[in-house]
């Protein structure tokens, strides 16, 4: 029988419910007399200025504890992580299905939680709430939410979603509007299934919801070389993309008209794949899907464009830093890399081919640490000179948990394997160029990153080494 309340994995040093004697195993039961299910309910209910606390201790004693406190300060508790719910559809191209066998079973589960697309962006498809599920996204004003469409017709996404009982999305879609919750959407979108008409059919629908529904997002569907059993999904290729982004310019154009807001748009990887320059900037208006891969790119090279090297990044003594990225961004990352002024240091990029994957995965945020160690044997390790060689890896290719890879390999399996210091940096360019002021200065002590104690991991919170 599952226990009530949440557990407390972790209390803040100095907090309240450190002051109070609120300690790690406990579980938090109620906030002014409301039961807590999970993180969401506690989230909800802590911003209160006076609060009545119901704490079960691990003997079985039980506390209530008023608290007075300031409008939305934190308690420093941090409950244990919320058990994901699962996905009642089996899309053909869902990235699970194409998953390598062996590996752990984190990777194996089809994730659809209203409250993870609220607290951290995940995109649901809306098939599986309950009325229930949804009076409380309503009372607890879950706003925004992110919304896999992938087609408005609604024979067509029983099909994709390969469930007969998914509700027509425009429906769903409407009810979320009445209660006042914002949605980004998006479409994954697969060549001669749910382009063409479908696709135009799609965004207009959607528009006529702005500006509850706020965004669209295209996304070229994804196919790893693991497929055996599926059914066949064409590749997205050069000219399927540059079509698509003509498209996109044109609905963009209108809707600038009509709303003064681009409303959709086509994620980075479409500009790469058709070898297509990207728009500027300023064409992605407020940035609300960069977590979906849309504005990444323009982002990163505007930050480096628009950052002053003059004074160079110096080290006392010979080094270079090898920097890790997928082959869909590694001509943008050397072409920012080169703008930096630098004294003793060099810095090399190393593209990394998705051997887990397949090798039409080419994003940072899917490469392995098997793929990192057996890239860098193959070139050689301290081939290129005798200088000391740090290796530098985006945290986006951390999975979830910061502390290991999506393979299972740790930064410490890397840092063996290789035998050379690592370095787990920031992903957004900004963070990324302060990370290189501070390495320079001391590489190889440095407490800034790594070396090698997982708590000392960074986690920028945007995945933009792309």
């Amino acid at each position: 029988m599952a226990q009530s309340g949440l557990k407390i994995e972790s209390i803040q040093t100095n907090s309240i419910a450190d002051e109070l004697g609120i300690r790690v195993g406990d579980r938090l039961l109620s906030l002014n007399g409301t039961v807590i299910k999970d993180l969401l309910d506690y989230k909800f209910l802590v911003g209160e200025e006076k609060l009545l606390l119901e704490v079960e201790k691990p003997n079985g004693e039980v506390w209530e504890v008023d608290i007075e406190k300031g409008l939305d300060e934190d308690l420093g508790i941090e409950p244990a992580e919320m058990k994901i719910r699962q996905c009642p559809n089996k899309c053909f191209f869902c990235f699970v299905d194409q998953m390598p066998e062996g590996q752990r079973k984190a990777l194996y589960i089809r994730d659809e939680d209203y409250r993870f697309s609220f607290l951290f962006g995940n995109y649901i498809t809306l098939t599986n709430l309950s009325r229930r599920d949804k009076a409380r996204i309503f009372e607890q004003k879950m706003s925004p939410l992110y919304i896999s469409v992938h087609t408005t017709d609604p024979a067509l996404r029983r099909e994709l979603l390969d469930n007969p009982k998914a509700r027509p999305i425009l429906d769903e879609i409407s009810e979320m509007l009445e209660h006042n919750i914002v949605l980004h959407t998006q479409i994954v979108l697969c060549p001669d299934l749910n382009d063409g008409d479908y696709l135009t059919k799609s965004i207009e629908e959607l528009s006529r919801c702005y500006p509850g529904v706020e965004t669209l997002a295209i996304v070229p569907v994804g196919l790893t070389g693991h497929r055996e059993g599926l059914p066949p999904v064409k590749t997205v290729d050069a000219p399927c993309a540059r079509h698509l982004i003509t498209l996109v310019d044109a609905w963009q154009e209108r809707f600038k008209k009509s709303f003064g807001d681009p409303f959709v748009f086509a994620a980075d990887e479409w500009y790469v794949i058709g070898d297509v320059p990207f728009p500027s900037l300023e064409a992605y208006g407020a940035l609300q899907q960069l977590e979906n891969g849309v504005g990444l790119v323009p982002l990163f090279l505007n930050t480096f464009s628009t950052t002053d090297f003059s004074t160079p990044l110096k080290a006392t003594e010979p080094v270079r830093f090898t920097l890790i990225t997928g082959s869909s961004f590694s001509t943008y990352l050397k072409e920012c890399v080169n703008q930096l002024q630098c004294e003793n240091i060099t810095i090399d990029i190393l593209t990394i081919e998705n051997d887990f994957f397949g090798d039409s995965i080419t994003v940072a945020g899917l490469i392995t640490g098997g793929d990192i160690i057996r890239a860098m044997k193959a070139r050689g390790l301290q081939s290129l000179t005798s200088m000391p060689e740090i290796l530098l890896i985006p945290d986006v290719t951390l999975a979830e948990t910061k502390k290991d890879f999506l393979d299972g390999t740790t930064p410490k399996d890397i840092e063996e394997a290789l035998e050379m210091p690592i370095y787990i940096v920031p992903s957004d360019a900004k963070s990324f160029i302060e990370t290189l002021s501070i390495l320079s200065n001391n590489p190889f002590e440095s407490d800034l990153a790594y070396p090698v104690t997982e708590e000392t991991l960074i986690d920028s919170g945007l995945g933009m080494l792309t």
